[in-house]
């Protein structure tokens, strides 16, 4: 007969000290937190003094009434010696447009850590000059309907995060002066912003590790953004959506580590030889630290292209890649094979290369394709060295694409791994027998073919 389970009636979570208590509370959404008031006596003050709120409307049918009835419950009733380390805001309802700023003024006087805002109301909303005058904030993000006029008295002295998306700007001058008053700012990000003026798009910081950068649109050609970048102590670069001839490094970047770039190259009737060379490689002979980089399908062709304007001055000057050990090619025509020789020539401590699209555009008609015969009898140092992991994504078995896999196998002398993705494979089993028969040097190579 099973033995019958006593439970305890001790309240042992109640029994829990305020401090421990209120940081499970805080793992919890707001308005689940405030719940546990019902549980007893007490509870009620704990939940007015959570140290992180999250303020969600959802309910986009409702008049707005019950929500900010809540918010000003759990805001206006607070203890005004109490601090808030987190504050997040997301809602839309026009209805209650008139207590926001009440809100955010309200938790931007209780020494605030983070703030979140996020609002889809009818009109942008105006965000208030106090909170770039907030000395205490340390991460800042403000997305979608929000309208920012920089004040001139910036008081950002503890930024260390900024995360602006798809918000909108009174002008890209006025931005720069934001930043020059974040001295300890460590992580920018803007995704998809607007500008209603200016030209010049200013990025400083002393102290900046990380920059995500990428455009609204795809690059407008009645209107060329000029984009300079100081960040003399980044390690992580994130570039997208923008003309390659418009963006300038000020210095090279000897800590960067990562940096993933998708620029393009604007052709306006004859250009010359040496701009168009210049303009491309200008940017990967600045960002040549990198020990991971990641190149978009239009980057590449770009770098394909200024090849074919002026192959010996871009060959010769390709940039040295010495920490260079993960590299991605996206292919959107064909991956020229001075470019992919010219990385494998200049990085001799590569480790991985991957082709998420494949090394040719399968989707075109072959007579308008590209083509770019691997002919190479030379064995790039990172081949015989270094050189562990090659990952095809798609693979349709054209001469090009065999005599590189070949090449790889035959003087790969470390290889481990060559994975090629045969689902957009033309010619089925011969094509397949074919890599599989090619000989490896590597005698740990495996080759994984799969669809």
């Amino acid at each position: 007969m099973a033995k019958k389970i006593k439970f305890s009636k001790e309240d042992r979570i109640s029994n829990l000290p305020d401090s421990l208590l209120l940081n499970i509370l805080s793992l919890l959404p707001t308005k689940d937190a405030v719940c546990t008031s019902i549980l007893s006596k007490r509870w009620p003050p704990l939940c007015k003094s959570l140290p992180n709120l999250d303020f969600c409307d959802k309910n986009r049918n409702d008049s707005g009434i019950k929500f900010a009835t809540f918010v000003d419950r759990i805001l206006m009733h607070r203890p005004d010696d109490l601090k808030i380390e987190k504050f997040g805001l997301e809602c839309d309802n026009d209805n209650y447009l008139d207590r926001v700023d009440e809100w955010i003024l309200n938790v931007i006087q209780r020494d605030l850590k983070e703030l979140d805002l996020c609002f889809w109301f009818t009109e942008l909303f105006e965000m208030l000059d106090e909170v770039f005058l907030c000395r205490s904030v340390e991460k800042l993000r403000l997305s979608c309907k929000i309208l920012v006029y920089v004040p001139e008295d910036v008081q950002l002295s503890r930024l260390r995060v900024l995360k602006f998306e798809e918000i909108t700007f009174s002008s890209y001058e006025s931005f720069g002066e934001l930043l020059l008053n974040c001295p300890v700012l460590e992580d920018l990000s803007i995704q998809g912003c607007k500008w209603l003026s200016g030209y010049r798009l200013s990025i400083h910081g002393s102290a900046l590790k990380e920059l995500s950068l990428f455009s609204h649109s795809p690059v407008d050609e009645e209107f060329l953004l000029e984009i300079l970048i100081d960040t003399p102590v980044l390690e992580t670069l994130l570039l997208g959506s923008f003309a390659s001839d418009d963006i300038l490094i000020k210095e090279n970047l000897p800590f960067l580590t990562t940096a993933s770039i998708d620029v393009e190259q604007l052709i306006e009737g004859v250009t010359p030889s040496s701009v168009f060379g210049d303009c491309v490689f200008g940017l990967l002979k600045k960002i040549n630290h990198v020990k991971s980089l990641s190149l978009s399908d239009k980057a590449v062709e770009a770098l394909n292209r200024a090849y074919d304007y002026d192959f010996t001055t871009v060959h010769d000057g390709f940039p040295p890649f010495h920490n260079l050990t993960d590299l991605k090619l996206s292919v959107e025509v064909y991956c020229g094979e001075t470019l992919l020789f010219d990385f494998f020539e200049n990085s001799p401590n590569l480790e991985s290369l991957l082709f998420p699209q494949g090394l040719v555009d399968t989707l075109s008609d072959e007579n308008w394709r590209f083509t770019w015969a691997w002919k190479y009898s030379h064995v790039a140092e990172c081949l015989s060295t270094n050189l562990r992991t090659v990952d095809i994504r798609a693979f349709s078995g054209t001469d090009d694409e065999l005599l590189f896999v070949e090449y790889l196998l035959a003087y790969g002398s470390v290889l481990r791994n060559v994975s090629i993705n045969l689902s957009n494979l033309r010619g089925g089993d011969e094509v397949r027998q074919e890599l599989l028969n090619y000989r490896r040097e590597s005698t740990t190579c495996k080759l994984n073919l799969f669809f």
